[in-house]
């Protein structure tokens, strides 16, 4: 993925990123809007993209690798596999309630794409990237509690990978899905609680 984005093409990303966290449902955003958004005109947005659908997919990849970097940051600056995790969950939670966050975003083009707003496959390109790098990185935390001997499941077998893959995938979508419950609200620290209870269980 590209990395030496100018200035111009960053206020673009901005923009896309405050439009999202306005409310706008990026998928049925304007050319205009990001422009405006971004504090240029319409045109001058066109020198560096060739389509709408290139600009939220770049302003998508580029606030991803951005966070990955971050993420990857915090979890080096934790120890113990545990805390590492009540971390990982803590960021889910908050990140929820935040429409501007890349959970959000991935689940609007993700709903874009299946009603036809997004086909250019070669945009999506960077984003998968980046989507691997997180998973990369939560590879290793794994790895890092089988290590420590509270994981029993050895996650860096290769039999192991899609078990592993559709716990893990499962308990932060739990995590997600009960931060999101209004009409069952759980307080944060009862989330984390038994999402890490279900994933010791899984894999311990």
């Amino acid at each position: 993925m590209k990395n030496n984005w100018s200035p111009k093409e960053i206020s673009i990303f901005n923009g896309v990123l405050k439009l999202a966290r306005q409310g706008a449902d990026v998928t049925k955003i304007t050319s205009q809007q990001i422009a405006s958004a971004a504090g240029m005109g319409k045109a001058t947005i066109y020198d560096y993209f060739s389509t709408k659908e290139e600009i939220i997919f770049a302003a998508l990849a580029w606030s991803m690798s951005r966070q990955a970097a971050e993420f990857s940051s915090a979890m080096d600056s934790i120890p113990d596999f545990e805390t590492k995790m009540r971390t990982i969950y803590g960021g889910i939670i908050d990140r929820v309630t935040d429409t501007g966050s890349i959970f959000h975003l991935l689940l609007q083009i993700s709903g874009g794409r299946k009603q036809g707003y997004f086909t250019n496959s070669t945009a999506c390109g960077p984003i998968h990237s980046q989507l691997m790098e997180f998973i990369q990185i939560l590879n290793n935390v794994l790895y890092q509690g089988y290590k420590q001997g509270v994981l029993k499941t050895d996650v860096s077998r290769p039999q192991n990978a899609d078990y592993v893959r559709m716990v893990f995938i499962s308990n932060v979508f739990a995590v997600a899905s009960r931060a999101d419950d209004k009409q069952h609200p759980q307080p944060p620290q009862t989330i984390i609680e038994n999402a890490y209870r279900m994933l010791i269980k899984a894999l311990g």
